[in-house]
């Protein structure tokens, strides 16, 4: 006789917010506890697991909620405090190490003012800059637990150890706004102003910033940019191991064959990427020469397109002409 096991109470509790969801009657704050504490004991795998299998509104409920669960913390009646990134443009010709920090208290005061937080705003910053590669190398769970402590008495310990090179010219400055009372006012856009007085006052603390305040968008959950930078990170890696093997190939077979970079559109948010390189002498029945592992990307507030778009400029930079987008449709759910 098949054995049959019960979920175990935080499963359940998963299940039971996705139905009162669907059912609209679900509790913010249940949510966010049910899923603060699935990150506090290492299982966002579940979490994203279950968010694949979601359809698009389901799984963009599910992914904001994410989010605001790993981005966020209580503060004992004190107000609540959330962990927030900026995005800033890097120069392209950066030293090793690197040496791409800013000063705490400079920096809370100057976002205090081109974010026109009140007054009686606390404002903790990180004195890193970090990388996509940095923050690709993060879980929801380390993120969750630095939230935690960010606002507690004395200096709170760095969010990662080390940098590491990034694969796109971009770098987070993270940082905790808290308020005595209620949620912090955060703006939904910047003025070409507050981007210009941004980044010229951390460009005075780090001159490998790049000059271009256009760039500069409003700050985000933290979680959001640790998603990002996975995106990033995964999609290059695929696309430099896509082009290490169409470079083994012999120079005959390498001019005919078919890079296909595929996408499956299961829900649009949360979904594989592959590539595989087919030769068409061998016609489609003989298959691809190589396929790729999946790599998982958010496209939450992207174009499903986007991650073919990334991996064709690679493979354009590096001569390969030949390749098709797929996007693959998911069976139901």
């Amino acid at each position: 006789m098949q054995t049959w096991d019960r979920p175990d109470p935080l499963t359940r509790d998963l299940i039971h917010l996705i139905n009162a969801r669907r059912h609209d009657h679900w509790d913010v704050d249940a949510a966010l506890d049910t899923l603060a504490e699935l990150i506090e004991v290492g299982r966002e795998d579940e979490i994203l697991t279950v968010l694949a299998a979601l359809d698009e509104d389901m799984a963009e409920w599910l992914f904001d909620l994410l989010a605001e669960a790993a981005s966020t913390a209580g503060a004992d009646g004190e107000g609540a405090g959330a962990l927030l990134t900026l995005a800033l443009p890097l120069g392209a010709n950066f030293g090793q190490p690197l040496r791409l920090t800013v000063d705490p208290r400079a920096t809370g005061a100057l976002l205090r003012r081109t974010l026109q937080l009140p007054a009686g705003s606390e404002v903790v910053v990180e004195p890193k800059l970090l990388t996509d590669t940095t923050l690709e190398r993060l879980s929801l769970q380390e993120l969750h637990t630095h939230v935690g402590g960010v606002f507690g008495p004395g200096r709170s310990r760095p969010l990662a150890a080390r940098l590491h090179v990034p694969v796109e010219h971009t770098v987070y400055l993270v940082f905790g706004v808290r308020e005595a009372e209620g949620e912090a006012p955060m703006p939904q856009e910047l003025g070409p102003e507050e981007q210009a007085a941004l980044l010229e006052g951390l460009r005075g603390q780090c001159a490998d910033l790049a000059a271009a305040p256009h760039l500069l968008e409003a700050p985000v959950y933290a979680a959001y940019a640790l998603f990002d930078a996975k995106n990033t990170g995964g999609l290059q890696r695929l696309a430099d191991e896509t082009i290490a093997v169409w470079r083994e190939l012999t120079p005959e077979v390498r001019g005919r064959v078919m890079v296909h970079l595929h996408t499956q559109c299961g829900n649009g948010v949360y979904m594989p990427v592959w590539t595989d390189l087919l030769d068409p002498a061998g016609g489609e029945e003989a298959g691809p020469l190589w396929t790729s592992p999946d790599v998982w990307v958010f496209t939450a507030d992207l174009p499903i397109e986007w991650p073919g778009e990334v991996l064709t400029n690679r493979l354009m930079a590096e001569g390969c002409t030949r390749f098709e987008n797929h996007i693959v449709e998911a069976p139901e759910n």
